[in-house]
C-alpha cells in the first residue's frame, strides 16, 4: 500500500496567517451623527489649544477675584466697629441701658450723650460721668461708677437706669432756660455712644432713639429702630467729634 504524500508546509505563510489582525479603531459619533475615530478629540484639543488656554486662564482669574473679594469683605468687617444699645430689666424708666461691643476688637467708651426732644424744644447733654443726683440703686455687673472705660469684644456694660439719665440731664440743665420743661415733657430720647476703636483714626459711634409714651404703669420707652444706628461715614464722625468738643466746653445745648 502506497503512503500518501502531502505537499510541503509553507511555514512563513502559516506564520503570516496566524498573526492576529489589528482591531478596527473604535468609533464615536460627531455632532452630525457620523462615525469618527476616537482620536478626533485629541485632534480637536490640539487645534483649539489656544482657545482652551485662554478659557482656563479666565476661569482661574475669576476664582482669584472671588477669593480676593471674600478676603477684603472679611478685612472690612474686622475694621468696622459695631456697638449695640439696648434696654434691659423692663421698658420703663427703671430699665437699664446696656451697651454691647460686637466689634472684632475692644473699644474704649469715651462719651455717652442723651438728647431729649419734645414740644418745649431739644436739649443735648453728656451723661458719661454720674454726679450726686445720679446714683445707681444697685451696683452694675462690672461694679463701676463711671460709664466710660474699655469694653472687650462680645462684652456688655450696664450704663445705669434710664431714670438716672433723666435725673442727670435735669440736674445739669437746671440753670438753662426751658431745660426743665424740655426734660419734663420730652417725647423722644436719643442715646449716643462714642468710642475709640483701635483700627480707626477717628472716633466711632452708634445711636438709638426711643419713644417716650405714657402707659398704665408710668412712662415707657419704645425703640424706634430695630437696632442701633452705626455712624460710620467719616464726615458724620468728624462732625460728631466737633460737637463733642463744644459740649465739653459749653453744655448743655438747648
Amino acid at each position: 500500500m502506497a503512503v500518501p504524500r502531502f505537499p510541503p508546509i509553507n511555514v512563513v505563510a502559516l506564520r503570516k496567517n496566524c498573526q492576529p489582525k489589528p482591531l478596527a479603531p473604535r468609533s464615536s459619533l460627531n455632532p452630525h451623527g457620523e462615525h469618527l475615530p476616537m482620536n478626533w478629540i485629541t485632534d480637536w484639543i490640539a487645534e483649539h489649544g489656544d482657545l482652551l488656554n485662554v478659557l482656563a486662564n479666565v476661569g482661574m482669574l475669576v476664582v482669584w477675584v472671588t477669593y480676593l473679594q471674600v478676603f477684603l469683605a472679611g478685612y472690612q468687617r474686622q475694621k468696622k466697629a459695631t456697638i449695640l444699645i439696648n434696654l434691659g430689666s423692663g421698658k420703663g424708666l427703671q430699665a437699664h441701658c446696656l451697651v454691647a461691643n460686637m466689634s472684632a476688637g475692644p473699644i474704649y467708651i469715651h462719651t455717652l450723650t442723651a438728647k431729649l426732644e419734645g414740644p418745649a424744644g431739644t436739649i443735648t447733654c453728656p451723661v458719661t460721668e454720674p454726679d450726686d443726683a445720679d446714683q445707681w440703686q444697685e451696683p452694675s455687673e462690672l461694679d463701676l461708677w463711671t460709664r466710660q472705660g474699655p469694653l472687650e469684644s462680645g462684652k456688655v456694660r450696664d450704663m445705669g437706669t434710664m431714670r438716672a439719665m433723666f435725673d442727670h440731664v435735669r440736674a445739669e440743665c437746671a440753670s438753662a432756660r426751658h431745660a426743665v420743661q424740655v426734660v419734663t415733657y420730652a417725647r423722644e430720647i436719643e442715646l449716643q455712644v462714642v468710642a475709640v476703636y483701635g483700627s480707626e483714626d477717628i472716633m466711632v459711634a452708634a445711636s438709638r432713639r426711643f419713644l417716650i409714651v405714657q402707659a398704665q404703669n408710668g412712662l415707657e420707652l419704645q425703640p424706634l429702630t430695630l437696632t442701633a444706628e452705626q455712624i460710620r461715614s467719616k464726615r458724620a464722625r468728624r462732625r460728631m467729634v466737633e460737637m463733642l468738643e463744644v459740649q465739653q466746653t459749653n453744655y448743655p445745648r438747648v
